[in-house]
Formats: C-alpha cells, sequence, structure tokens
C-alpha cells in the first residue's frame, strides 16, 4: 500500500495526545535498560509511532543501526515521519518495516538489543513473537521490555473500565492480560531467555484534563479507542462526568495526575 493511502489518523493522535505523557516516559525507562551503545544493533518490535528509534537512535551512533517494525502501517508511517523530524544522526541507519511482532524482518543472530515497550500484551501470539525475538538476538544480546501492571493500578484505564461495566459494555481487557507479574516473567522465560531484572514500577502521567485524557486515548489507544466506540453520543458526556468523578482523588491544580504502573524486564539470550 503506498504511503499516501495509509490511514494515520488514530496513529498521529497516539503520538500526539499519549506519547508524551503516558508511553513517552515509560519508553525512556526501557531503553535506559537495555542501555544502548554505540555500533550497536537495535530491534524495536511493536514500535508505535517510533518512540523507541528516536530515544535508542542518537545512543548508537555513529555506525548503529535501528530497525523497527510494527504490525499497524500508519503506526509506521507517523513513525517514520516522526523520525524524520526529529533530526536523528545521519551516522545511523534507520529501517521501518509494517509487519507482525511474530514476522522476522532481521537476520537470525544480528541484533545486539531488542525493545518491546508496552507490546508484548498486544501482539497477536505473544510467544511467537518472543521466540522471534530470541531468534533475532545475538548470543548475548539483550531484550528490554515493558508490561502493564493489572488494570487496577492503572487508575485512569480503570476508571474507563469501571464507567464502561457501569453501562454493561466491555472495557479493553488486552492491554493489561500480562498484569500478573508471574505470567510476564514466564511469557520471556519460557521463549528460553536468562532474566537479569524484573522491576514493577510506577509514574504519575500529567493530562490536562479528564476530558484530554479520555479524548486522548479515544483518538489514539490502540485497543481503548474500541472500546470506547461502543459509547452512544448521547452516553458520551455522561461517560466523561463518570470517569470525572472516579478520577477525582487524583485531580491537582493544573489537570490531572494518572498513576501507572508497569512489569520492566531485562533479559538476555
Amino acid at each position: 500500500m503506498p504511503p499516501s493511502a495509509v490511514d494515520t489518523a488514530a496513529a498521529q493522535a497516539y503520538e500526539d495526545h499519549l506519547v508524551g505523557a503516558l508511553f513517552g516516559p515509560w519508553a525512556q525507562r526501557v531503553v535506559d535498560l537495555g542501555a544502548p551503545q554505540r555500533g550497536e544493533t537495535v530491534l524495536d518490535v511493536a514500535c508505535g509511532t517510533g518512540i523507541g528509534a528516536r530515544l535508542a537512535g542518537p545512543r548508537v551512533a555513529p555506525g548503529g543501526r535501528v530497525v523497527s517494525a510494527d504490525s499497524d502501517a500508519g503506526m509506521v508511517t507517523v513513525a517514520e515521519r516522526m523520525a524524520a523530524a526529529a533530526g536523528l544522526p545521519a551516522d545511523v541507519t534507520f529501517e521501518w518495516h509494517a509487519a507482525p511482532a511474530e514476522a522476522p524482518v532481521v537476520a537470525h543472530g544480528s541484533v545486539d538489543l531488542c525493545l518491546c515497550m508496552q507490546g508484548p500484551q498486544f501482539v497477536a501470539d505473544p510467544p511467537a513473537a518472543m521466540a522471534m525475538i530470541r531468534r533475532a538476538l545475538k548470543p548475548g544480546g539483550r531484550l528490554a521490555a515493558s508490561m502493564w501492571s493489572v488494570i487496577a493500578d492503572n487508575k485512569g484505564h480503570y476508571a474507563l473500565a469501571q464507567a464502561l461495566e457501569a453501562r454493561g459494555l466491555a472495557p479493553a481487557a488486552k492491554p493489561f492480560s500480562l498484569g500478573d507479574p508471574e505470567t510476564a516473567r514466564a511469557l520471556v522465560a519460557d521463549a528460553g531467555l536468562d532474566i537479569l531484572s524484573f522491576e514493577t514500577a510506577d509514574h504519575l502521567a500529567a493530562f490536562a484534563s479528564v476530558r484530554a485524557f479520555v479524548n486522548g486515548v479515544a483518538a489514539g489507544a490502540p485497543a481503548t479507542r474500541f472500546a470506547l466506540a461502543q459509547l452512544s453520543d448521547a452516553d458520551r458526556e455522561a461517560f466523561v462526568a463518570d470517569v470525572e468523578r472516579l478520577l477525582a482523588p487524583h485531580q491537582q491544580a493544573d489537570g490531572i495526575a494518572l498513576p501507572t504502573r508497569a512489569h520492566l524486564v531485562l533479559a538476555r539470550r
């Protein structure tokens, strides 16, 4: 499909409304954990709009390579566009692939570091994706990944789920499907990777208002926007009011600070 035919509206909304407040800070932690080095090859699986490439690229200069892949062609198109605008090092090779996480986009044993940031829970076949990652890594190569903890630990999405369930509507469950730490650990270990560290950490995600949060996930979140699409236009205002009530304890003078929690794992082949 030519780039002009790719629908990038949801991907651009994801970048504009969610990366800065929610996904970007977690991505920074994962990249720091993986510690990309000069000249290394980095594979970013389920790359979204390319925050991994924008963070890792300068750290592998000069002579490094960053390969980014996502099953959503719109995400990849926006990722490439954002990278071009970011002024990334010219002496690093950047590659972009519209491909599922289970599909190999690099040669076996060619990757020093794989990033998978809030991606393992979204792929169609997580064990197959982890097997692909293991094959892609060099002996001693590293995986740095993040996965959301249980939904009750992620207060903004928990409030959305409660308000949806009160209306008899199904919330988005997939983002939190690896929330149990032992399940998350097992996914990595069962792929034959040695876990070097595993941490459950917290971050406060700041939004201008509850409405800004709701509108952001409704426009750009990969799974949650489909859950919110179940709402009728007539019920939308009442829904936002319910979410505002549920999130009142997190209200700040200048907006809303939403507690989020995720698992961070560093593993080695």
